[in-house]
């Protein structure tokens, strides 16, 4: 619309009139901005291009520049506070793999937290831009056993404190190879209430985490498949006797001779199994 109205302006006697009155040109006059692109199109298009409208256009090219002028501060800005923050973060994390002495705020570490001393080496908390640092200070979750919280230590009372799961890690030595559980273990693991409480007692004085993790964890696994296994072997124990109850019933069908009083139903079936294909044969 725009180069449809530059160019009857060109043409018409009154050009300089019907521009003032266009809004395009209002737009104009308002310094708006305007595409490069644009511009060239337009320009490509006439031959003739009056003062006024070329001295708008620069103008509109201005506004153009100074508007991507603005953006690209921004956006420089953004960018440096963005690498900003990323070296900040390296630098913590570089000092804390050259300085192992590093001098921890201990005020603002939550309440209740230790000092981790390798009791959960692989406890490793996200910093920002794919860099970690290990959890130094940790606690150990008050309803599940089996999971840790911990902070770095290094930012303050706004650290939020993360989750971990605990387990037992293995051995590393070369003289102590790994071995099946002992069978006097097994039982332990998995015998009486009272068998197992001196099984936890025992593994909560050598203050392994992981290893006591473990240990629920077996024991509750192992209730879990005991109760699926009862279950099982309910549902295959109700199979039978469904299946027996079946069976009764085709007695009584066959001795009542069911078939031949309803023999005028054979054709029903066309010779094809008729019965609801969802059906299937699942033996007990």
């Amino acid at each position: 619309m725009w180069q449809g109205c530059i160019k009857c302006a060109f043409q018409h006697p009154l050009a300089t009139t019907a521009a003032e009155y266009h809004p395009s040109a209002t737009i104009l006059n308002e310094n708006a901005p305007m595409s490069p692109n644009t511009i060239l199109s337009t320009l490509a298009a006439h031959d003739e291009v009056p003062t006024e409208t070329l001295r708008e256009i620069i103008t509109g090219l201005v506004t153009t520049i100074k508007i991507r002028k603005v953006a690209w501060e921004a956006d420089r800005t953004a960018m440096r506070a963005h690498i900003n923050y990323a070296e900040d973060h390296l630098d913590v994390a570089l000092q804390a793999r050259e300085d192992p002495d590093f001098d921890f705020d201990h005020a603002g570490v939550p309440n209740d937290f230790v000092c981790n001393n390798n009791r959960v080496p692989t406890f490793q908390i996200p910093i920002g831009e794919g860099l970690y640092l290990p959890a130094e200070f940790i606690k150990r979750d008050e309803d599940d056993r089996k999971k840790v919280w911990g902070v770095t230590g290094r930012f303050g009372t706004g650290e939020p404190a993360y989750a971990h799961k605990l387990y037992a890690h293995a051995v590393e030595q070369p003289e102590t190879p790994t071995e099946p559980l002992c069978p006097w273990f097994l039982r332990l693991l998995q015998g009486s209430t009272a068998n197992y409480s001196h099984l936890r007692e025992a593994i909560e004085e050598l203050r392994d985490w992981g290893l006591a993790a473990d240990i629920a964890c077996y024991r509750e696994y192992e209730d879990q498949l005991w109760d699926l296994n009862a279950t099982i072997h309910s549902l295959r124990a109700e199979a039978e006797l469904t299946k027996s109850l079946l069976d009764s019933c085709h007695h009584h069908l066959s001795a009542a001779n069911t078939h031949h009083r309803l023999a005028q139903l054979e054709a029903v079936c066309h010779g094809k199994d008729c019965r609801f294909p969802i059906r299937g044969d699942f033996s007990v």
